[in-house]
């Protein structure tokens, strides 16, 4: 009876784990750009969590650059994928509108990040937010689209 229990356990387990990280080349790779766009978003967003992470860590310099740089590429990838279905985007307002939910909020932290990062590395964060602003911008523009 115990090992079955603990059989049941170990599969809740096992499928109960979150997937992998995704990275960015896996990200690129999907077909479906609408897929893309959702696993862009999703990806920008782990990488912000982890620039936070290796802020609280006090982790390499390197890395976090590395972290801030895909938050900014993955945000990319998300309107490039919208833009690649051929779709006017009146047509995909509701994708348009998460996108530009979702990077305002990825700006937003980038300022944040910004604040609480030392006083050389506020420079490159800064450049990272001015270019998630220019995503935003287009995201907005998309929603605005008729």
């Amino acid at each position: 009876m115990r090992r079955l229990l603990w059989l049941a356990l170990l599969a809740l387990a096992v499928m109960g784990a979150p997937p992998p990280p995704l990275t960015l080349e896996e990200v690129r790779r999907e077909g479906d750009p609408m897929r893309r766009f959702d696993k862009a978003l999703r990806l920008a967003e782990a990488r912000l969590a982890d620039a936070w992470k290796l802020v609280r860590e006090q982790g390499p310099v390197g890395e976090f650059e590395g972290v801030v740089n895909e938050v900014v590429d993955a945000s990319r990838l998300a309107l490039e994928a919208l833009e690649s279905t051929g779709k006017r985007p009146s047509r995909l307002s509701r994708q348009y509108k998460r996108g530009e939910i979702r990077t305002r909020g990825f700006e937003r932290g980038l300022k944040e990040l910004g604040l609480a990062v030392s006083f050389e590395e506020r420079a490159f964060v800064e450049q990272a937010r001015e270019k998630m602003a220019q995503i935003h911008e287009k995201f907005l523009q998309g929603v605005m689209a008729r």
